[in-house]
């Protein structure tokens, strides 16, 4: 019997002071990417800038989007659980108002979910860059197959939190944490959905662009070390019967507390059986070969283009 892979999917979008980013963002869901029944919620966290004029415009262009303001700037946790609250549909994508998809790499995502019965499918992939996708700073390439909770315990990031899941198991952990304004968002969400027992399927040969550098929230929160152990601290405190008794003990101490997380690298955590993970991830910096070769190619279409 064949599987039905025409799910309806809500994509999720929670907007501040993104005017400059959030179109490419959107139009990304619309170049290849969304289908018949789904929706694109837009949620604007009380931005300052021209967020709204900018998804008012798009609005007009792309009817099925849905747009939401918040009366009060309340994080982007919040901001994101008030949209999927809003969702129409069974399925939800998350997307950064500041990240790209490529063309069919929700379609991808999308049937190995269904095929693999996962809760979660995560991209195999994330391609770094600042301000054009052609021009890669970076990649990360995350071991494919079902995420443990011990490899997820051996390292500080996660894959990608741009991704597909169903409503069901946001609603079955109580959605995204709250706790400030989205530092270890993703992280705390996906530490749910493991100690919970949803199944996330990294899925080989998916990817995603993601937009960085020095403005971003976890950028500019996660130098604050102590800070950082202290938020991913609060959250793993309820699942640290699941954690051996002598690092449970060390992250419930006084110095634990406070930088437990920022060694997950060189310590990873072990679980109750003593089992310790690995964290699967690759980084892959743009080689010079790629970098000469990507100057070649713009040269060469400046001058076709004269």
């Amino acid at each position: 019997m064949s599987q039905d892979y025409n799910i309806k999917i809500s994509y999720v979008i929670p907007a501040f002071n993104a005017s400059g980013t959030i179109r490419e963002a959107v139009e990304s869901i619309f170049n290849g990417n969304v289908g018949s029944g789904d929706e694109v919620v837009i949620i604007n966290d009380c931005s300052a800038d021209d967020t709204e004029a900018v998804i008012l415009e798009l609005k007009k262009e792309h009817p099925q989007i849905r747009y939401i303001t918040n009366r009060d700037n309340l994080g982007c946790p919040a901001t994101r659980n008030i949209g999927i609250k809003a969702a129409a549909n069974d399925y939800i994508f998350n997307l950064d108002a500041d990240d790209i998809l490529p063309p069919g790499s929700v379609g991808l995502l999308k049937q190995a979910l269904i095929k693999n019965n996962a809760d979660m499918a995560l991209f195999g992939e994330s391609r770094y860059f600042i301000d054009d996708i052609s021009r890669l700073t970076h990649k990360r390439i995350y071991k494919p197959g079902f995420l443990s909770l011990a490899d997820f315990l051996a390292g500080q990031l996660t894959p990608a939190g741009n991704c597909l899941y169903t409503k069901k198991s946001w609603e079955r952990i109580g959605g995204y944490w709250e706790y400030g304004k989205g530092l270890h968002e993703y992280w705390g969400f996906f530490l749910k959905q493991i100690a919970n027992g949803s199944k996330l399927l990294v899925v080989k040969g998916t990817y995603y662009f993601h937009r960085h550098g020095g403005k971003s929230l976890f950028v500019r929160e996660f130098k604050n070390e102590e800070s950082s152990s202290l938020m991913a601290t609060k959250m793993i405190e309820p699942f640290l019967h699941l954690l051996s008794d002598d690092d449970a003990a060390y992250i419930r101490s006084n110095k634990g507390s406070k930088d437990w997380f920022i060694k997950l690298n060189r310590e990873p955590i072990r679980l109750k059986s003593g089992e310790v993970g690995q964290d699967g991830q690759e980084i892959i910096l743009e080689s010079v070969f790629d970098k000469i070769l990507r100057v070649a190619k713009r040269e060469i279409k400046q001058i076709f283009e004269k």
